[in-house]
């Protein structure tokens, strides 16, 4: 019986004595628990979701990866879409749409993949939430909005009544 270990996550196959993927860094599964996680992926990306909330609007490739890392968290969801008008100005309209129960832990898990993605901006907001400049050191007080040593534009976005602070 083949008991090579296979990453979950781009399935390629390893020796029964590595743990991680060379790769992607994922912690590989014996082909027993891989199979089970593929089929309880399955079942989740079948899963109607009921009392939906949109998590998140965007196009549809975004949304897609989102999708992919909500269904690998096992958090049910599905992509709306509601087409554009028929002149062609408009775009298809997508949304990304989870169960109110699941809202919460859905944005956790979109931040938490925001700032796999793009490190910077985590170091970025501690360095601010310590009261210095990311980009020169300074230090800068809570209402700041730009450092008042280097002119580093420090922007604040709010996004449905959350708010948090941004180095650009």
């Amino acid at each position: 019986m083949n008991r090579n270990k296979i990453c979950p996550d781009c399935e390629t196959e390893y020796l029964p004595h590595i743990e991680k993927c060379a790769d992607c860094g994922a912690v590989l599964l014996l082909p027993e628990e891989h199979k089970k996680a593929q089929e309880e992926k399955k079942r989740l990306m079948e899963k109607a979701v009921e009392n939906e909330v949109v998590v998140r609007e965007g196009d549809l490739k975004w949304l897609s990866e989102l999708y992919a890392v909500l269904i690998d968290a096992g958090i049910p969801c599905t992509v709306r879409s509601d087409a554009g008008c028929k002149k062609g100005c408009c775009s298809d309209k997508c949304r990304l749409v989870v169960s109110q129960e699941d809202l919460e832990r859905a944005q956790e898990r979109i931040e938490e993949y925001f700032m796999e993605m793009h490190p910077e901006i985590r170091a970025s907001r501690e360095l601010v939430s310590e009261g210095k400049c990311p980009a020169c050191g300074s230090s800068i007080g809570a209402a700041d909005r730009e450092c008042p040593d280097c002119g580093l534009v420090l922007v604040v976005i709010e996004e449905e009544g959350e708010k948090t602070e941004q180095a650009d």
